[in-house]
């Protein structure tokens, strides 16, 4: 896979986004262009280990120094692609910062409102109704 499809991929697969198709009208239409987020925030233990995806999909490693790995698996008509990000988290109350960088692609953060419940971990990216439940492995 080459580093702009993997960046792609991980950009879709990270990002949880809902796509829809475009009709004919709208095949000109500038492309979708997330927030900027400042990467601001502090370690906080509580949300340290690795985190399995309830559908599989995804793995989160949220290490106790700041750093983060996340492993994807996406579907598309070419076939099925796995992904591996290596970046860095920060926290603020209910709210993670995922910050990385794929290839030369400029800097990516994601903002996620967290919560926690004994072993599980939900996250919901800013501006999107998308779920995604953890369980700690």
């Amino acid at each position: 896979m080459s580093r702009k499809s993997l960046g792609m991929a991980v950009a879709l697969a990270a990002a949880v986004l809902v796509a829809r198709c475009k009709n004919a009208d709208e095949e000109e239409a500038p492309a979708f262009v997330p927030k900027t987020y400042a990467f601001e925030g502090k370690l906080e233990p509580t949300y340290v280990g690795s985190w399995n995806s309830v559908d599989g999909t995804s793995m989160l490693d949220i290490g106790k120094d700041g750093s983060l790995n996340i492993d994807t698996t996406t579907r598309s008509v070419a076939g099925k692609n796995t992904s591996h990000v290596v970046g860095k988290w920060l926290a603020s109350g209910s709210t993670l910062m995922f910050q990385y960088t794929v290839g030369t692609q400029p800097t990516t953060v994601l903002k996620y409102t967290a919560s926690l419940s004994g072993k599980s971990l939900t996250l919901q990216q800013a501006d999107s109704r998308v779920k995604v439940k953890y369980n700690r492995k």
